[in-house]
């Protein structure tokens, strides 16, 4: 498991002024089986470099979640996310994963987290305008509880989404400009 910064949950509850129970990290005894399953759906392991999920928003998901690739669109990285009301389908709360770096091959290193909606977008709010509370730039990853789909987010501005289902699946309407 990645070491978790335990400063960072309390920072984004507080500086959010949202409630534990709609915002917080997932429990130790739960992380790695909710980022196996994760990765297991979504990571690609059939090259020979392995990417897992840290180079996934960048060179690619798993060849079968490829298949309900959405899209990918360059993104205002500070605003993109007030969409996701729109975005998401589905009620109930979603993981929330942040990229700390690393790679397959020397464990890659993910916070997880578990949100609501309306508190994951002003959890992001504060992320892009505290440079993700002084940590830096990082990719992250937005995926469903029920694993049906996944939105990544890379330091490039780009969002790229697969979904089977509870995605809206015209993102175009907020991402391309005419």
């Amino acid at each position: 498991m990645a070491q978790f910064p335990h400063w960072l949950e309390h920072e984004l509850i507080e500086q959010c002024a949202i409630d534990q129970t709609r915002f917080h990290k997932v429990r130790n005894d739960q992380w790695k089986s909710i980022y196996q399953a994760i990765t297991e759906k979504f990571a690609d392991k059939t090259k020979t470099w392995k990417n897992g999920l840290h180079w996934a928003n960048t060179n690619g998901y798993s060849p079968k979640s490829m298949k309900n690739l959405i899209g990918c669109y360059p993104v205002d990285h500070s605003a993109w996310f007030c969409h996701l009301p729109q975005i998401i389908q589905e009620e109930g709360m979603v993981y929330f994963l942040i990229d700390q770096g690393s790679d397959w091959h020397f464990g890659e290193k993910f916070l997880l987290f578990e949100s609501y909606i309306p508190e994951l977008v002003k959890v992001l709010y504060h992320l892009n305008q505290s440079a993700f509370c002084g940590m830096g730039w990082l990719d992250y990853y937005i995926v469903s509880k029920k694993y049906h789909w996944i939105i990544g987010f890379n330091h490039h501005d780009i969002l790229s989404c697969i979904s089977e289902e509870g995605l809206n699946p015209d993102l175009e309407q907020f991402f391309v400009q005419p």
